[in-house]
């Protein structure tokens, strides 16, 4: 019988407690004062017109942000829909910043949220491989 690996699980729940904790964090923000997040995090110049995004951003990041914690829970719990939907949060951070640069040009989001995604991606096979080998 082959020993029980948690190396990929262990990193997997890892990069998903960072994303949950950057999102409930952001969100939070740009709903509580959205003016100040807008300006400072983003440049943007602030105007009530933007409120509407700013409620729409921060409800999507809560939205991420719960998933990546349904994907915590569920893969600690050894359950194979935790990997499913903590890949997914990996895969719409690495879309995201792939679409960021190539329509806005910026490789801050590339940078930044491509590379958390592809390594959520790469901790998600390596928890799926574990969890298979598991059951």
């Amino acid at each position: 019988m082959q020993k029980e690996t948690r190396i990929g699980r262990i990193l997997f729940i890892g990069i998903l407690i960072l994303h949950i904790l950057s999102c409930y964090v952001m969100g939070g923000m740009i709903l509580i004062d959205p003016k100040l997040f807008l300006e400072t995090g983003f440049h943007i110049h602030y105007t009530p017109e933007l409120e509407i995004i700013s409620i729409v951003i921060g409800m999507e990041l809560f939205f991420l942000g719960t998933m990546a914690l349904l994907g915590v829970i569920w893969t600690r719990k050894h359950k194979l829909f935790g990997v499913y939907i903590g890949t997914s949060v990996g895969v719409y951070m690495f879309l995201f910043g792939v679409v960021a640069f190539l329509k806005l040009g910026t490789t801050e989001a590339l940078v930044v949220d491509s590379i958390r995604g592809l390594i959520t991606i790469v901790f998600g096979f390596l928890a799926y491989r574990e969890l298979k080998q598991i059951k």
